[in-house]
């Protein structure tokens, strides 16, 4: 085993890329003002897994969306819990984004010479928006559908190019099929592959230039602190496992798109 690792050591490196990225001087121990962007990545991973899993079920038509997040919410085990967690998780990263935005702001971390880290964050805070906008369209019920038509009213009353913004993005001049599949394509390949090259550069620049120099009183005692992250979120994992039954769901079923208002005959 000692020799496969050594082999895979000496082409990738990453030995030493564990090494820095787990036993990192951290300036004054635990803080709050650390936790943000750490916490945000964990907030992102658990939304690619619930995502992929909630694909496995959803089938996006007009004709079939919202019976496949009704067969989800109601008859797969664990489906309400599952979608759930997504919903609520997706609420978190926008407070989440915002207290890293503030954390950054006060400690003057959007100074030089991290410029370009402040702007990638504020990319990320615009491109998470856009997933929970694109997300909130897909079970096709009447809270997401209306709550589109604000945001794509919004967009239409763009001065000059309004009209046509608002055509692209539902498809037509209603919203209707094509706006769930574009949407629907937003939300599950271009965002997310968007975010995921924010990251990658956010987080390149964050190693380069490392944590923003803290008061000399915190600076001074620097202590390692990945294990106590790793078992806070193992520790969490398993109470929400556990738990998963203890709250079933709302009663009150899930209400479709009326054909009706979606065609405009009533």
């Amino acid at each position: 085993m000692k020799s496969l690792l050594s082999w895979i050591d000496n082409r990738t490196g990453i030995r030493r890329f564990t090494q820095e990225a787990l036993f990192e001087n951290i300036p004054g121990g635990a803080r709050w003002r650390y936790v943000w962007g750490s916490t945000l990545t964990f907030a992102i991973m658990v939304q690619f897994i619930t995502g992929i899993m909630l694909w496995m079920f959803y089938s996006p038509s007009a004709n079939s969306a919202w019976e496949s997040v009704h067969y989800l919410q109601e008859h797969v085990k664990g489906g309400s819990w599952l979608r759930g967690i997504h919903h609520w998780t997706s609420q978190f990263m926008i407070v989440l984004l915002v207290l890293h935005l503030v954390q950054v702001v006060v400690d003057g971390a959007y100074k030089a010479p991290r410029e370009f880290n402040f702007w990638f964050g504020l990319a990320l805070l615009g491109v998470t928006m856009g997933l929970g906008l694109t997300g909130y369209l897909l079970p096709w019920d009447q809270k997401g559908y209306w709550a589109t038509e604000v945001a794509t009213n919004i967009v239409g009353n763009t001065p000059l190019v309004g009209d046509y913004l608002k055509q692209i993005l539902i498809g037509g001049n209603e919203a209707g099929h094509h706006t769930l599949t574009r949407f629907f394509a937003l939300h599950a390949g271009v965002l997310p592959a968007l975010l995921i090259g924010l990251i990658v550069l956010h987080i390149y620049l964050f190693r380069k230039h490392g944590i923003t120099p803290a008061a000399r009183k915190t600076a001074l005692s620097a202590r390692h602190f990945w294990w106590v992250a790793l078992f806070t979120m193992a520790f969490a994992l398993v109470l929400v496992g556990m738990n998963w039954q203890a709250f079933p769901p709302a009663s009150r079923p899930l209400v479709g798109v009326i054909p009706a208002i979606l065609t405009g005959l009533c």
